[in-house]
């Protein structure tokens, strides 16, 4: 953050090129755990597949930011490249029931709102849409990209 806001947007406190966290292998299916420590609202969108929405978990935003940060000491974001960030289980810091899907967000997605002050789990299917092979290496870049559709999101 600086004075007039967010300076960069960072993902697990490291920029865009930073080396993957996620390599999924295609034909598998994989849950992935989201944890939006923002004020915003961000529509996270998922190349080349669909997922579902598992459930948003209210949680201790600010407490979790801090505990994050002491774990990760002495580096803060953006991190070095040569520097992977240790990861925090936000389990402990979770609030209330875990929200399920609305009958509108219940279906196959491949953006979805994720929300301030949740954690957000979705199911994903690494194939095409009908279950079959891509007619390429999705492994290879880009792949499997996944950002914000904030345009000053996408473009950092």
């Amino acid at each position: 953050m600086g004075a007039g806001g967010p300076v960069a947007v960072l993902i697990n406190g490291q920029p865009y090129r930073a080396t993957a966290t996620e390599t999924p292998t295609e034909g598998s299916t994989e849950e992935w755990v989201i944890i939006n420590l923002t004020a915003d609202t961000h529509p996270i969108h998922l190349h080349l597949v669909t997922f579902q929405l598992v459930s948003r978990q209210p949680f201790q935003a600010t407490k979790y930011t801090t505990d994050w940060l002491k774990l990760n000491a002495p580096y803060a974001p953006p991190f070095p490249e040569a520097v992977t960030p240790k990861t925090l289980d936000p389990t402990p810091y979770y609030q209330g029931k875990a929200i399920l899907p609305t009958l509108t967000e219940s279906t196959w997605k491949d953006t979805i709102q994720m929300n301030p002050g949740e954690v957000t789990t979705i199911r994903v299917r690494f194939t095409a849409q009908d279950g079959s092979a891509f007619p390429f290496d999705p492994t290879s870049g880009p792949g499997y990209v996944w950002h914000c559709h904030i345009i000053d999101h996408e473009d950092n």
